[in-house]
């Protein structure tokens, strides 16, 4: 088997430009989540959407305990709630954040370009990564907004031509 350098790798995946999310559940009743760009939808019959984490994760652990999750599609004018939620240090990463739940109790962001509620449906192993699969329960689509890229280790907005 062939050794792929690891700095490389990283950086040709950086090439792919994807949108951005923060997964969320809730652990003991308090609302847990995280920033996550491996995001995708999986099927549309029945709907199902997949997300990977990496393993030592907090709300992949809380998602697993729950069993549900939300998906939050971040708009563009969302990159500080973004690098908020992928920072485990700092304060409380809810704090001011405007959310409610639908069907499973998962938090959903009022501001987003669209939410996602989930029942956890399957994980799968990748690598030093879990996949989760998602059962849409609820989807909500606010309105048209510009969406959160996620390109070569920063966010960055579309931009028409």
């Amino acid at each position: 088997m062939t050794e792929i350098d690891e700095n490389l790798f990283r950086r040709a995946l950086g090439c792919f430009a994807s949108g951005v999310t923060i997964v969320t559940t809730l652990q003991d009743d308090a609302p847990a989540g995280t920033t996550v760009s491996a995001f995708s939808a999986l099927s549309m019959a029945p709907p199902l959407v997949m997300v990977s984490m990496d393993r030592g994760s907090n709300t992949l652990a809380a998602i697993r305990d729950a069993g549900f999750f939300g998906v939050n599609i971040l708009s563009a004018e969302q990159a500080a709630i973004a690098r908020k939620f992928a920072s485990s240090r700092g304060g409380p990463k809810f704090e001011g954040v405007d959310w409610q739940s639908r069907v499973t109790g998962a938090p959903l962001f009022a501001e987003n370009s669209s939410t996602i509620d989930c029942e956890l449906e399957a994980v799968h192993d990748g690598g030093d990564h879990e996949i989760l699969v998602g059962r849409v329960l609820f989807v909500g689509c606010p309105g048209e907004t510009e969406p959160l890229l996620y390109f070569q280790s920063a966010f960055r907005e579309l931009v028409s031509t």
